[in-house]
Order: structure tokens, then C-alpha cells, then sequence
């Protein structure tokens, strides 16, 4: 059984590059072949912390790999073109494979875990996540028509569940319930952003990424060891740069 959770990682990720393959070369079927592919990751890791980590403990630490894989499967609706497919599938065969990878090593091998490497890899996440998310959200108030409000919901779940899930390592109950409404307010205001800003769907996307990073980002300085001063000028610096000459540059519809 050991051995079969050994590969168990590679093995989901293959099989979600078959499933979101199949889900683009029939569209029809959507979105059971991508639902499933999605519900493959939470079964994984009930497999490999079976009885050696609590369940709630594992999926709290896994919560956003669920995320990313489920905004994947969400971008399937309006993914197109060779480039943006690829990076697609690309990206949902490393997500498991990279995340149940470290979950194995924590719970079987903690020795050659790297410290903090599920919380590292859940925070390098966020900007694709929210990526994902904002952009196809935005496609479908172009092309469908939906309600607006529903992508406001959208990024304030969104907001809120990644603030919750991808805080410090040592943070308290009483600090995720407090940082939980923050992003609710954070996804609130990149919602309406995206209603407002007359620019593209991938624009869109790269806007809510780096406002939703930026706030989660500032939230370390809170923690020991906090970056230096020089640091927090730098990345102060290059994201206001880099947001600048994204509205600047941006094609104003």
C-alpha cells in the first residue's frame, strides 16, 4: 500500500491530463470529465494521510491545489488556441503532482520535506488561481451574459477562501477568522473591478492577480522573520511599476 502511495502522485497527475484532454476534445461532456478530475485530488490525499494526519489538517493544507485545479477545470469553458491549451495541461498535471508530492514526503518522509514547502507552493498558486479564475469569470459576462453578481461572488469566495488557506504556517484560529472577511473584501473590490475596467479578459485576469497577491503578500510582514525594509521597497516598487504599465499598456475596449 506504501508503494502504491509512492506513485500515487504521478499517477493523478496523469490521469488529470487525460481527463482535462478529454474534456477539450469533447466539450459536450462538460463539465462532468472535469468535475471528476478535480475529485481525484481530495481522494488522493485521503489515501496517502490515511490515518496518519488528520483529514480537516490534510485538506486545509491542500485546499488550495483543489482551488487551482477546480479554476482549471472552470477555464476549460473558454480556453482556446495551442499555447493556452498546453499551459492548461501542463498545469493540471503539475498541480497534484507537485502538491501530493510534498504531502507524501510531509507525512512519510518528513526528513526530505522542505520546510514549509506546501505552504511555499500554496501561495505560488494564488496569482495563477486567481488568474484562471477572473479572466474566463470576465469571458462569461462578455459571452454569456451572466448576472454580474455572480462574479463578484465568485472573487469574494475566491478572495476569502485563499486568505483563509495560505497564511503563515503558525497562524491561530482567531488570525484565519480575521484575515477570512479580508478577502472577502479584497475579492469584493477585484470583482468590481472587473466589472468596471473596459479592458480584456486576459488583462482582467493579470489585475485581480497581482491586486489579490500584493494584499496577501503585505500580510507577511506581519510575521517573524519579516522581510527587510529594502526588501518591501523593492517589491513595493515593481508591483506599482508592473501594475502601472499593465493599465498603460493595456487595449481599452
Amino acid at each position: 500500500m506504501t508503494l502504491f502511495r509512492r506513485f500515487l502522485p504521478f499517477l493523478i497527475a496523469l490521469l488529470q491530463g487525460a481527463l482535462f484532454w478529454f474534456q477539450l476534445r469533447h466539450p459536450l461532456a462538460y463539465p462532468w470529465v472535469g468535475v471528476f478530475g478535480v475529485i481525484a485530488l481530495p481522494l488522493a490525499t485521503v489515501v496517502i494521510v490515511w490515518k496518519r494526519l488528520p483529514i480537516r489538517d490534510a485538506f486545509e493544507r491542500m485546499l488550495p491545489s483543489f482551488i487551482l485545479l477546480a479554476s482549471l477545470a472552470f477555464a476549460l469553458l473558454l480556453v482556446e488556441g495551442p499555447v493556452a491549451t498546453w499551459t492548461l495541461l501542463f498545469l493540471a498535471c503539475a498541480t497534484p503532482l507537485v502538491s501530493l508530492e510534498l504531502l507524501f514526503l510531509l507525512v512519510y518522509h518528513p526528513p526530505r520535506y522542505p520546510v514549509n514547502g506546501l505552504s511555499h507552493a500554496n501561495v505560488a498558486y494564488v496569482p495563477v488561481a486567481v488568474w484562471y479564475v477572473a479572466s474566463t469569470s470576465n469571458g462569461l459576462l462578455i459571452f454569456l451574459h451572466v448576472h454580474a453578481l455572480w462574479h463578484i461572488a465568485l472573487m469574494i469566495t475566491l478572495g476569502a477562501l485563499l486568505f483563509r488557506t495560505t497564511g503563515h504556517t503558525g497562524a491561530t484560529a482567531q488570525e484565519k477568522s480575521i484575515w477570512t472577511p479580508l478577502g472577502v473584501v479584497i475579492g469584493a473590490h477585484v470583482g468590481l473591478l472587473g466589472l468596471l475596467l473596459p479592458v480584456s479578459m486576459p488583462m482582467h485576469g493579470i489585475i485581480a492577480a497581482l491586486i489579490m497577491s500584493a494584499a496577501l503578500r503585505a500580510r507577511r510582514y506581519l510575521y517573524e522573520p519579516r522581510p527587510s525594509l529594502r526588501q518591501a521597497w523593492i517589491e513595493s516598487f515593481g508591483a506599482l511599476s508592473f501594475f502601472i504599465f499593465t493599465l498603460a499598456t493595456a487595449k481599452w475596449l
